[in-house]
Protein backbone atom coordinates (compact mmCIF):
# COMPACT_ATOMS: atom_id res chain seq x y z
CA UNK A 1 0.00 0.00 0.00
CA UNK A 2 2.81 2.70 0.92
CA UNK A 3 3.99 1.72 -2.52
CA UNK A 4 0.80 2.64 -4.53
CA UNK A 5 0.80 6.00 -2.40
CA UNK A 6 4.18 6.85 -3.32
CA UNK A 7 3.32 6.43 -7.25
CA UNK A 8 0.39 8.53 -6.78
CA UNK A 9 2.77 11.48 -5.17
CA UNK A 10 4.70 10.77 -8.02
CA UNK A 11 1.94 10.86 -10.85
CA UNK A 12 0.54 14.06 -8.60
CA UNK A 13 3.84 15.67 -8.76
CA UNK A 14 4.51 15.03 -12.17
CA UNK A 15 0.99 16.24 -13.22
CA UNK A 16 1.10 19.18 -11.92
CA UNK A 17 5.32 20.01 -12.60
CA UNK A 18 4.53 19.19 -16.33
CA UNK A 19 1.53 21.56 -16.21
CA UNK A 20 3.25 24.85 -14.82
CA UNK A 21 6.57 23.49 -17.45
CA UNK A 22 3.64 23.59 -20.27
CA UNK A 23 2.20 26.70 -19.85
CA UNK A 24 5.63 28.53 -19.50
CA UNK A 25 7.10 26.49 -22.83
CA UNK A 26 4.41 27.76 -24.17
CA UNK A 27 4.55 31.24 -23.26
CA UNK A 28 7.99 31.30 -24.51
CA UNK A 29 7.14 30.07 -27.57
CA UNK A 30 9.45 26.93 -27.03
CA UNK A 31 7.18 24.47 -29.41
CA UNK A 32 9.91 20.81 -28.38
CA UNK A 33 9.67 21.92 -24.77
CA UNK A 34 5.79 22.43 -24.65
CA UNK A 35 5.11 19.51 -27.22
CA UNK A 36 7.24 16.99 -24.47
CA UNK A 37 5.56 18.27 -21.59
CA UNK A 38 2.42 18.26 -22.80
CA UNK A 39 2.86 14.48 -24.00
CA UNK A 40 4.35 14.21 -20.54
CA UNK A 41 0.97 16.30 -18.64
CA UNK A 42 -1.83 14.18 -20.63
CA UNK A 43 0.34 10.80 -20.12
CA UNK A 44 0.94 11.65 -16.15
CA UNK A 45 -2.89 12.60 -15.70
CA UNK A 46 -4.09 9.47 -17.66
CA UNK A 47 -2.44 7.22 -15.76
CA UNK A 48 -3.39 9.26 -12.07
CA UNK A 49 -6.94 9.44 -13.65
CA UNK A 50 -6.82 5.73 -13.69
CA UNK A 51 -4.90 5.17 -10.57
CA UNK A 52 -7.32 7.40 -8.85
CA UNK A 53 -11.02 6.08 -10.06
CA UNK A 54 -9.64 2.00 -9.70
CA UNK A 55 -8.57 2.72 -6.30
CA UNK A 56 -11.74 4.06 -4.93
CA UNK A 57 -10.46 7.78 -4.34
CA UNK A 58 -13.32 9.30 -6.73
CA UNK A 59 -13.78 12.21 -4.82
CA UNK A 60 -9.86 13.81 -5.29
CA UNK A 61 -10.25 12.84 -8.93
CA UNK A 62 -13.28 15.11 -9.38
CA UNK A 63 -11.05 18.19 -7.28
CA UNK A 64 -8.82 17.53 -9.12
CA UNK A 65 -10.49 17.76 -12.52
CA UNK A 66 -12.71 20.59 -10.93
CA UNK A 67 -9.29 22.21 -10.83
CA UNK A 68 -7.57 21.63 -14.00
CA UNK A 69 -10.82 21.52 -16.28
CA UNK A 70 -13.44 23.56 -15.25
CA UNK A 71 -11.61 26.38 -13.48
CA UNK A 72 -9.75 27.07 -16.67
CA UNK A 73 -12.61 27.16 -18.87
CA UNK A 74 -14.35 29.23 -16.76
CA UNK A 75 -11.22 31.72 -16.81
CA UNK A 76 -11.40 31.40 -20.35
CA UNK A 77 -15.19 32.06 -20.40
CA UNK A 78 -14.96 35.30 -18.47
CA UNK A 79 -11.94 36.41 -20.76
CA UNK A 80 -13.61 36.18 -23.49
CA UNK A 81 -17.56 37.77 -22.16
CA UNK A 82 -14.99 40.69 -21.08
CA UNK A 83 -13.19 41.14 -24.85
CA UNK A 84 -16.94 40.81 -25.96
CA UNK A 85 -18.94 43.18 -23.72
CA UNK A 86 -16.46 44.85 -21.88
CA UNK A 87 -18.30 43.70 -18.43
CA UNK A 88 -15.46 43.56 -16.03
CA UNK A 89 -11.76 44.85 -16.01
CA UNK A 90 -10.22 41.23 -16.41
CA UNK A 91 -6.71 42.29 -15.92
CA UNK A 92 -7.35 43.99 -12.61
CA UNK A 93 -9.25 40.62 -11.55
CA UNK A 94 -6.33 38.27 -12.65
CA UNK A 95 -3.69 40.58 -10.88
CA UNK A 96 -5.44 40.68 -7.62
CA UNK A 97 -6.04 36.19 -7.85
CA UNK A 98 -2.08 36.43 -8.73
CA UNK A 99 -1.21 38.54 -5.77
CA UNK A 100 -3.54 36.46 -3.64
CA UNK A 101 -1.99 33.38 -4.82
CA UNK A 102 1.56 35.08 -3.92
CA UNK A 103 0.31 35.64 -0.14
CA UNK A 104 2.29 32.66 1.33
CA UNK A 105 5.54 32.39 -0.59
CA UNK A 106 6.01 37.01 -0.37
CA UNK A 107 5.48 35.86 3.40
CA UNK A 108 8.18 33.15 3.27
CA UNK A 109 10.54 34.99 1.63
CA UNK A 110 10.25 38.10 3.88
CA UNK A 111 10.35 36.23 6.69
CA UNK A 112 13.54 34.89 5.86
CA UNK A 113 15.43 37.41 4.66
CA UNK A 114 13.92 39.17 8.28
CA UNK A 115 15.83 36.12 9.96
CA UNK A 116 19.03 36.69 8.12
CA UNK A 117 18.98 40.44 8.75
CA UNK A 118 18.58 39.72 12.87
CA UNK A 119 21.13 36.46 12.77
CA UNK A 120 23.76 38.73 10.36
CA UNK A 121 23.43 41.86 12.57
Amino acid sequence: MLIMLGFFYVLLLIAFASLIASAISYFLAKIKIFSFTLLLFYTGNTLLSFFLIHNHHSAFFYVIIIFLVAFPIICLLLFALDIRYALFCIDTSFALVIVWLLIPVLFIVNLISYILKVVHV
